[in-house]
């Protein structure tokens, strides 16, 4: 593998970076002379094809694995097998369009790049500014500056794989960076939380094991705006007393009411940028609570922030009770382009005195990144 590295600020948390000028995986895509096939459909195979065909970059047919191979049609092209295609095209490279931390997909997929070119790209969950040459020279500067914020080197290690990761679509980067089991273990100081605000609570997954690691937890003040989860939510509350206090509502900047896009499940966004229905997503209203509304009766040890790309609304809407109880938090980075690098020097910001700590859970794309702003 080529050497992309060059030294940037030259103190004690330098951070290896690409070179401002570096070349991006849409750029490999296109000057790539092999036909080129897609792996997987859906939302995020159309995100892809839409900036190829914007950047007149030519896709020859789309594949699935073979227990999701059927008689279907996606953009145009029928879906076959990897097997169908190998048999009949001798040489081609390959997009994979979709993710996962399953370990047998991600066997598959590595196995895949063991033998063709492979390119995994980075698309956004939530806007529409991708992570490609002219975005990373454009930020270069806040890139830099977040990188030396991390208090460890792991976390810079894991940062400057994130932006190659980004750059090149070259899955091997996300390998030695990945945390095998939870990210948090370590990091977080669960022996002392007692009140827990969690922003994203969807059906009580991060719920049920706060309440396994956390043993003097006392109360969960859990917000989820989508109908169908808070349902599920409010369910596991009703068994266990009025330790879990379940909230209908988004995390925001303000209380406010909120129109959502989304199928209807975790991934659904808040439509303030007027984006609009995507491909089969639909939209409906919701209630949005800053978090320091939702726990104004509370002092609170931790809050946890993965509230699918509204994340920076969220923490604006934290001020006062960061200012009152100085909380450890837990901020996903990876649903907006710039969340990598904003969140942190905003999180540094609001947490002058907190250690901020950089960790990515094993799976592709760059999904599940979190950062740890821990009290000292």
């Amino acid at each position: 593998m080529p050497r992309i590295f060059s030294v940037s600020a030259m103190n004690k948390r330098s951070v290896l970076l690409p070179e401002r000028r570096s070349s991006d995986v849409w750029e490999r895509i296109k000057s790539c002379r092999l036909p080129l096939y897609m792996y997987g459909t859906g939302n995020g195979a159309d995100r892809i094809i839409d900036v190829m065909m914007s950047r007149e970059i030519t896709l020859s047919g789309v594949f699935a694995s073979d227990g999701f191979v059927r008689n279907r049609v996606f953009r145009g092209f029928p879906v076959r097998s990897y097997s169908d295609v190998c048999r009949e095209v001798e040489d081609f490279a390959v997009i994979v369009a979709f993710g996962s931390s399953r370990p047998e997909v991600m066997e598959n997929v590595e196995r895949i790049a063991g033998e063709r070119k492979l390119f995994c790209p980075d698309v956004p969950a939530v806007g529409n500014k991708l992570f490609d040459s002219d975005f990373y020279f454009e930020n270069y500067d806040k890139i830099e500056l977040a990188g030396g914020l991390f208090y460890d080197e792991r976390s810079r290690e894991v940062y400057k794989d994130i932006l190659n990761y980004k750059l090149t679509g070259d899955i091997s980067f996300l390998s030695s960076s990945a945390e095998a089991g939870d990210a948090g273990d370590g990091i977080l100081n669960c022996e002392k939380y007692k009140t827990v605000l969690d922003l994203g609570a969807y059906t009580g997954d991060t719920v049920r094991s706060a309440m396994e690691k956390m043993s003097k937890l006392e109360h969960i003040i859990a917000l989820e705006p989508e109908p169908r989860a808070f349902k599920k939510l409010k369910e596991l509350s009703e068994a266990h007393g009025d330790k879990i206090i379940p909230v209908n509502a988004a995390a925001w900047d303000e209380d406010t009411s909120l129109s959502f896009t989304g199928g209807g499940g975790r991934g659904s966004t808040a439509d303030a940028e007027g984006r609009g229905n995507h491909r089969g997503q639909r939209s409906y209203e919701v209630s949005a609570l800053t978090p320091d509304s939702a726990s104004r009766n509370f002092a609170v040890d931790y809050i946890k922030y993965d509230v699918e790309g509204a994340e920076l609304r969220a923490l604006r809407g934290s001020r006062v009770t960061i200012a009152k109880d100085s909380p450890d938090l837990l901020v996903s980075l990876y649903h907006r382009s710039e969340d990598i690098f904003e969140l942190p020097i905003f999180v540094r910001e609001l947490c002058p005195e907190h250690r901020l700590h950089l960790r990515r859970e094993r799976g592709f794309p760059a999904w599940d990144i979190n950062l740890y702003a821990i009290k000292e």
